[in-house]
């Protein structure tokens, strides 16, 4: 249950948001430093070997479950990226005798484009080529399917969704700047039409049947009807709500602080949304972690679930030459970091 938008400053600059939302368990997420020419082995089914390639572009990335599965990243050249879920309606590639040199499985595609590419052109002229096949033997490895979609953006601000449906390879102009989950983008799209009533002006107080006020109780009615509960199609409209009403805000550092305040909206309590129950365990999808990317200053900022400060890693004070993947925990400590200000009356 992945929520993601884009916005842009008045200076141009491409802001970056997403949530991370899971039921089944804790993703127990690292960040890691991929550095320039790490290579890597696509596994494909039956123990077969896919692509190979190492790496042109260095970069950081969200694992989960301790795997090397990137499920959110940035290259050092900007370009971001962010995997989400996209559950019965994913279908990827068939796994063709011959062409296992070009296939790549579902999951290493972020991995691929953030270690090879820095500008989306490039990305829409190599993705053709590729075949992106499905791996279920990987499912073991995480603890489920792994239907999902990509959103990807570069420093000019250029943003395309990819999907994979019916077997084929869906590119989509990203210009409204937002994706959750299921159905598929065009379908998201199309039911914007059902909201294009809802407006930041509130609505003519001046209106009344037979001598009875009709005015409205209070401010916000331009936007009643506005859908609030979790499913994708719902995140999606009041996504394209905030992003499409926000006042202009100068630059990227106004950009991350709006960002972070539309992010919050979408935070899921855990036992608000449940999934099913296993016994006595409840699974209950709630907010893991938050990223928010400056994309041209290449700054990742993120904070969690058990410490909701901001935390924030500038690449371009990475070292992306070393010959090994470094990781580091997401939260050296899983509690929230509290500052108290009593002493400050005295």
């Amino acid at each position: 249950m992945c929520t993601s938008i884009l916005i842009k400053a008045q200076d141009g600059s491409p802001i970056y948001g997403r949530t991370m939302e899971w039921g089944g368990f804790d993703l127990r997420s690292d960040l890691l430093l991929v550095p320039r020419d790490t290579t890597f082995t696509s596994a494909l089914s039956d123990h077969k070997d896919g692509m190979a390639w190492q790496n042109q572009l260095g970069f950081i990335a969200i694992n989960a479950v301790k795997k090397p599965f990137a499920t959110d990243g940035m290259n050092e050249t900007g370009l971001t990226l962010g995997v989400l879920y996209m559950p019965g309606f994913a279908r990827y590639q068939d796994i063709m005798d011959g062409e296992e040199a070009a296939s790549l499985n579902n999951i290493d595609l972020a991995a691929y484009i953030l270690g090879q590419f820095g500008r989306i052109a490039d990305i829409k002229a190599a993705l053709p080529a590729l075949r992106v096949v499905y791996n279920k033997d990987l499912e073991k490895a995480f603890g489920a399917p792994i239907p999902i979609h990509w959103i990807i953006t570069d420093k000019a601000g250029d943003s395309i969704i990819v999907e994979y449906m019916d077997g084929q390879l869906q590119i989509h102009e990203n210009k409204i700047g937002v994706l959750t989950n299921s159905p598929g983008y065009d379908w998201h799209l199309l039911n914007l039409r059902n909201y294009s009533n809802l407006q930041p002006q509130d609505l003519p107080t001046d209106r009344e049947i037979n001598g009875v006020s009709l005015r409205p109780f209070g401010v916000g009615s331009g936007m009643h009807g506005l859908p609030g509960d979790s499913t994708p199609p719902s995140r999606f409209i009041r996504a394209v709500a905030f992003t499409q009403t926000m006042l202009p805000f100068a630059d990227a550092a106004h950009g991350v602080q709006e960002a972070g305040r539309i992010m919050h909206n979408f935070d899921i309590p855990r036992g608000l949304v449940r999934e099913g129950q296993h016994g006595d365990k409840i699974i209950a999808g709630y907010t893991q972690w938050t990223v928010i990317g400056d994309i041209r200053k290449k700054r990742d900022y993120y904070w969690t679930e058990f410490n909701r400060r901001m935390r924030m890693v500038d690449l371009s004070k990475l070292d992306f030459s070393g010959n090994q993947v470094l990781t580091i925990p997401l939260d050296k400590v899983r509690s929230e970091d509290i500052k108290e200000r009593t002493a400050d009356f005295s």
